[in-house]
């Protein structure tokens, strides 16, 4: 089978390798869409990913297709049946398990390997965390894992009816949030720097822009009547816009610092008004199973239409100067099999 493998920083190369074979509890899934993520271009510039991946190897966690092979005991699935894995199950039987946690747990099993013509799916994810497509499209599916992150992000920040929500960031993960919001009822302002992206979060349904400005000492916000708000999301991922998103939230206000930041980032943050004001400071990390099912409930019912976040179809082929050489204000790319 042909399969992009990551060797290293910038160094991907779509190669023929051996067809997987299930072992007991597992199967392998021929891919029929992928899509890219922020998380595969941090790879692709790092060459590496602490948690997923040591090069070389496959990469590559949003996708869906169809059973190629079952490996033996299972059961659920039949050759033929069209899938979508989530890229990770939880043990279920740790503290944070047990607590609900099932983002936290100990023993959180991670898999990737989308970019390539077949895909091995461990038998914890095979038990736990794959649904099928039914009449979904396998290009619609493959949006469920990003979605279900972002899913879980609304849901531990507790948005409702009537919030004024400011979502910094405006790519594909601010674009879904924003969607998310709405979908609650919430009035939703979209932050960034660059104009063309405040017109695609309005067009995507946002309610405002903020365009974020450079001043001393940091980012600050034009183009909002009312410069605080009850749920504040960094997309950004930055020192800058996690201190902006501090200082945007009003009394009684909660923020989500939902991009990962680079390791050892530190922000500054005015102790006195979040104890004063009540604010609310948390993360939201990764997805969990009721996530990822309500996320495809979502694609689903179309009240979220995957294709408004894709802006490129590629073949596998194109895919490694896609991640390398992304362009500027790009979504997500599908990748087409």
């Amino acid at each position: 089978m042909k399969a992009a493998v990551l060797y290293g920083p910038g160094d991907v190369r779509v190669e023929d390798l051996e067809d997987p074979i299930p072992g007991p509890g597992e199967i392998v899934v021929q891919t029929l869409a992928a899509l890219t993520c922020g998380t595969d271009r941090k790879v692709v510039t790092r060459g590496y990913h602490d948690k997923m991946l040591q090069p070389p190897c496959v990469f590559g966690h949003e996708g869906a297709g169809r059973v190629a092979a079952v490996g033996e005991g299972v059961t659920s699935f039949r050759i033929g049946d069209g899938v979508v894995a989530a890229n990770s199950a939880p043990c279920g039987q740790c503290r944070a398990c047990l607590r609900g946690r099932h983002s936290l747990c100990k023993d959180l099993l991670f898999w990737n390997g989308v970019f390539a013509e077949a895909y091995l799916v461990p038998a914890r994810v095979v038990e736990k965390n794959v649904l099928r497509l039914g009449e979904v499209a396998p290009q619609d599916a493959a949006m469920t894992e990003p979605l279900a992150c972002c899913l879980k992000g609304v849901l531990d920040a507790g948005v409702g009816e009537g919030d004024r929500v400011l979502v910094i960031g405006a790519g594909a993960i601010g674009l879904l949030l924003i969607r998310l919001c709405q979908l609650k009822g919430a009035h939703v302002a979209a932050a960034a720097r660059r104009p063309e992206a405040l017109h695609m979060a309005t067009a995507h349904g946002a309610n405002e822009a903020a365009q974020i400005l450079f001043a001393e000492p940091g980012l600050t916000l034009s183009g909002t009547a009312d410069p605080l708000f009850d749920v504040v999301f960094d997309a950004g991922g930055a020192a800058q816009t996690a201190s902006l998103a501090v200082r945007s939230a009003a009394r009684g206000g909660t923020v989500s610092l939902f991009a990962g930041c680079p390791s050892g980032t530190k922000v500054e943050i005015d102790v006195t008004r979040v104890h004063y004001d009540e604010i609310r400071i948390l993360g939201s990390f990764h997805h969990d199973p009721a996530a990822f099912r309500e996320a495809f409930r979502l694609i689903e019912t179309k009240s979220i239409v995957p294709a408004d976040f894709v802006s490129a179809r590629k073949t596998l082929a194109e895919l490694p100067d896609s991640l390398i050489n992304p362009e500027v204000g790009s979504l997500k790319t599908l990748v087409v099999f």
